[in-house]
């Protein structure tokens, strides 16, 4: 397991409004990310994204481990809960919830192999 943040997803039911709170706020740009409904979010570290239409009101965060199925698994030992992950381009993550309901999610980098 690694655990070093490497994401965060704001979510939005407002992206004009989200786009200029936090441009305002810290300056950040955001341009349309790599699908329809996401802004990708330039400025910070690490990087971030926001999933326009998005009913929840909490920040994602991303955590780096180097098997998402091993992390997965022991997600659901832990007495938490997983999704099953799902493969992008840069890699693979998965939302999942610890064991007292605390929403985060888990990403591998993709293999350059």
């Amino acid at each position: 397991m690694n655990g070093q943040v490497t994401y965060f997803e704001l979510p939005s039911s407002d992206i004009a409004a989200t786009q200029r709170f936090w441009g305002s706020l810290f300056g950040w740009t955001f341009h349309e990310g790599n699908f329809p409904g996401y802004s990708m979010i330039q400025g910070p570290e690490p990087m971030g994204g926001s999933p326009h239409d998005d009913p929840s009101r909490n920040p994602r965060i991303f955590f780096a481990v180097d098997d998402i199925e091993a992390a997965v698994a022991r997600v659901r030992e832990l007495g938490g809960t997983a999704d099953e992950p799902v493969t992008i381009p840069s890699g693979a993550y998965a939302h999942c919830t610890d064991d007292q309901g605390v929403p985060f999610s888990l990403s591998q980098e993709a293999d350059d192999t």
